[in-house]
């Protein structure tokens, strides 16, 4: 290097620090992960992808203003004069080794007492794009899009162009440091020359900075313009196509050009300029409504994005989720993935823009349409293949409820498919829990639950619900990424050898679909984002007339926060920090429950339409209640009880709601969360422990202890409630004498009959997907099958059941049920 290249780039003179210092003022960075830690006692040397001067002066700016080992002061130890301690790779189609990390190789191998080197690789994102292929028709591309980050290369110009348009979209991702001495041993063990061991770590960096690219810009989709051919070249597909040419008796090139049609109407239009608008006009929408949006297990996705393909799973609440899930993994520093949205969505304007956030349609059934079952089965096929991410909702429609509704097998049954075919990467379904505190379709909910017609989507009425959302304010909003369910290890556990048998074994793809919706639905449920109205609507609602003075209101969303916790029945649950009486506050404000002054004390009351409201947040976190309720339900009804017997009836209980409410598998005794449940209930004073704890008793009648474990178990009463009605209406009629269609019929009626007579206050009381819950926890116990003809058999041991139920309710709620079987029995 000549004297005035010294003067210019030496890390100690003006050039690089007015570079850093301009970059501090300019240009805002999100840094992954969070927080940043590396161990300053080991020599620590930067690696980046590419040399760039930018690039350099943004790694030191980061590693002064994290505390950092500084990127440009020498090496530790003896590599003091090694220089300033970062390097840069060369372009990937070289495949060069650089000086810097051969020497640095050859220092560390060269004695026994020399130090270690770790290597931390960091990748700097300036605005992120999917590399776009050709844009026909336009002869002045936007700037914008072509300074964004792609996966070709970059020139001085476009990264200057960078630096000015994405100045508050840059990311920086330090990857985990590596260690050259354990590279050494690895290489000593196998042997291998230094020169090979010097491209193994040079090519184990590479692939890290083509996974980081990867996942925070999405795969190599400059041949996207190809997929339709692909999709219509897919055996499956032409096989298809053959069949609908025999059997319409039409051409092959009317079925070829229908196929076509499909495949566009099916595909999505990934682009930059839309995805940029998008992220922009959510955040100041997502800041106009929200009061902010708590997000939770992001950290494991960036190192999962590297080396998985994600297949994201959220509960459906919202239209809100669409947009809310893409705006949360964007801000994370990841790749919006794919999302499969419904049919209904694919609106003038409104479908281009979707499709341009990423958004796939699928038609709502399409069982009688094989081409179509196949041309859409080989989309979902080729984007995994590629490695990118998707999204879908298991649930299928909107949960009007409430509560986690039963998982359709369609979307993950052809994931299992395709990655069964061909993958290239282990796949991961990672579930999302989404929880807000004010719903925007909350009012059409409750209507539709009521037994109003759904209203049809339009683009008038998506417009009008935008401008009405721009006019309140809708709470905070929580979303947790539940751990990750890797599909292969899930596969080699349920006996899955290959594709082929999964094709032929169809008694084997049933059990392995419901075990994986199941463990789906339960981990969503088990990452519950626990806030202040689902709190204070679950206590209100379990009062006599949804009234209860404050500060009993309080003091029991206290204890009740705690039993929670302490039940281990969620997992990864987020608890709201606010106390007792905060939550009543925040939840009056927000316009849940009304405050009435009295001279005894100030009292909250939930109305008519605030009640039914609040119903639905209840149902979010029913499951976090459930055991607690049933504890507390049989130890009201009994008084006191043995604890083996205790357990003995809760886990017959929990197994007919384990299935309605996704609950963790009662598989074993000890059940930890029943012990948890039951030290805590003992603890807290919910219940009293005679000696040893074998026999467990209820307070005094009239205490507040007993006051409070009354609430509690009217918490899961209406679930008990429902499971008590469908079995009196099993046992009433001879065994197989009715269809299971029927059973489900009857329990609607008899449970709509009921709610006009006692007051449940509840719109999905009589709600039909709830008893299909109900009876798929009947056929999971065991307690009833079905013939082929989808008759209900059962025996004798399932009257007792039936009576054991009805007495855990109330007496007059027990008449009623039974009044109500007989009543639909004749």
């Amino acid at each position: 290097m000549n004297s005035a290249n010294a003067l210019l780039f030496s890390p100690s003179r003006w050039w690089p620090t007015l570079v850093r210092k301009l970059l501090d003022a300019w240009v805002q960075v999100q840094v992954f992960p969070q927080p940043l830690v590396i161990d300053a006692s080991v020599p620590t040397c930067y690696v980046l992808p590419l040399p760039s001067a930018t690039d350099r002066a943004m790694l030191d700016s980061l590693t002064r203003r994290h505390g950092l080992p500084l990127s440009h002061a020498p090496l530790l130890g003896d590599f003091a004069n090694g220089g300033a301690s970062f390097f840069s790779l060369r372009d990937d189609r070289l495949k060069s080794v650089p000086p810097r990390l051969q020497r640095l190789l050859e220092r560390v191998a060269g004695s026994i007492d020399s130090p270690d080197v770790q290597l931390v690789p960091v990748s700097i994102f300036w605005g992120r794009s999917p590399e776009r292929e050709a844009m026909e028709g336009d002869q002045l591309p936007l700037l914008r899009l072509w300074a964004a980050e792609g996966w070709g290369g970059r020139s001085r110009l476009r990264k200057i162009l960078a630096i000015i348009f994405f100045r508050r979209d840059v990311v920086a991702k330090f990857g985990t440091p590596i260690s050259l001495k354990a590279f050494i041993a690895q290489g000593e063990a196998d042997a291998l020359k230094p020169e090979l061991l010097q491209r193994r770590v040079a090519r184990t960096i590479r692939m890290h900075f083509r996974a980081e690219r990867e996942a925070a810009i999405g795969p190599d989709l400059s041949h996207r313009r190809l997929l339709s051919e692909a999709i219509l070249r897919e055996p499956r597909v032409k096989e298809a196509m053959a069949e609908e040419v025999v059997a319409k008796k039409t051409t092959e090139a009317k079925v070829l050009l229908r196929a076509e049609k499909m495949a566009h109407e099916i595909a999505a239009d990934y682009s930059y300029p839309i995805i940029r608008v998008f992220a922009r006009a959510l955040g100041a929408l997502w800041n106009r409504i929200y009061d902010g949006i708590d997000v939770i297990g992001t950290d494991r996705l960036h190192q999962l994005a590297k080396d998985h393909t994600i297949v994201y799973v959220p509960c459906h609440r919202s239209h809100v989720d669409y947009l809310l899930l893409s705006y949360v993994v964007r801000t994370a520093g990841l790749t919006i993935p794919h999302i499969a949205a419904g049919a209904n969505l694919n609106l003038p304007v409104v479908g281009s823009i979707l499709r341009g956030g990423g958004a796939f349609f699928l038609r709502r059934s399409f069982k009688d349409d094989n081409l179509y079952g196949e041309v859409f089965s080989a989309y979902v096929h080729e984007v995994l293949k590629r490695g990118f991410p998707v999204e879908y909702f298991v649930e299928g429609g909107r949960s009007r409820t409430g509560r986690m509704l039963s998982p359709k097998a369609g979307l993950i049954s052809m994931t299992v498919q395709s990655y069964l075919r061909e993958h290239n990467r282990p796949l991961a379904f990672v579930p999302v829990y989404v929880g807000y505190e004010k719903l925007i379709e909350g009012g059409s909910y409750t209507q539709e639950l009521s037994g109003k017609q759904k209203r049809k989507e339009s683009l008038f009425g998506l417009i009008s619900a935008a401008l009405d959302m721009r006019k309140q304010k809708y709470g905070r909003v929580g979303v947790s990424f539940a751990r990750p369910i890797i599909l292969g290890e899930l596969l080699d556990e349920s006996g899955v050898a290959d594709f082929q048998n999964w094709l032929d074994d169809k008694s084997l793809r049933r059990r392995t679909l419901t075990a994986l919706s199941e463990k789906i639905a339960a981990r969503i449920n088990g990452a519950a984002h626990i806030n202040p109205v689902a709190l204070a609507a679950t206590v209100v609602l379990a009062t006599p007339k949804h009234a209860v003075d404050m500060q009993q209101l309080a003091e029991m969303i206290d204890r009740l926060k705690a039993l929670i916790l302490r039940s281990q029945i969620a997992g990864e649950l987020v608890m709201t920090a606010k106390s007792g009486k905060e939550v009543v506050d925040y939840t009056a404000n927000i316009g849940y429950l009304e405050r009435r002054n009295h001279v005894f004390g100030e009292v909250a009351i939930a109305n008519e339409t605030q009640a039914v409201a609040l119903t639905y947040f209840r149902n979010n976190i029913l499951h976090t209640v459930a055991l607690p309720g049933l504890i507390a339900c049989l130890v009201a009804q009994h008084g006191v009880m043995g604890r083996a017997k205790l357990a003995r009836l809760a886990r017959e209980l929990y197994v007919l709601i384990q299935t309605e409410l996704f609950l963790p598998e009662w598989e074993s005794e000890p059940f930890t969360p029943f012990d948890a449940t039951l030290a805590a209930m003992i603890d807290d004073e919910w219940l009293v422990a005679e000696g040893d704890a074998s026999v467990v008793s209820m307070r005094s009648h009239g205490t507040d202890a007993a006051l409070r474990l009354e609430t509690l178990a009217t918490m899961i009463r209406p679930a008990l409630t429902r499971h008590a009605l469908m079995l009196a209406l099993v046992v009433r009629e001879a065994s197989g004498s009715r269809s299971r269609d029927a059973v489900e019929t009857l329990a609607q009626q008899a449970a709509q009959h009921l709610a006009m007579t006692h007051v449940f206050n509840a719109p999905e009381f009589s709600d039909r997907s709830q008893f299909r819950s109900a009876f798929e926890g009947l056929l999971r116990a065991g307690l009833v099958k079905l013939d082929s003809a989808s008759d209900v058999h059962f025996d004798a041991a399932l009257v007792q059941r039936a009576d054991e139920a009805a007495f855990l309710l109330p007496p007059d709620t027990r008449a009623a049920v039974l009044r109500a079987a007989r009543g639909m029995g004749k």
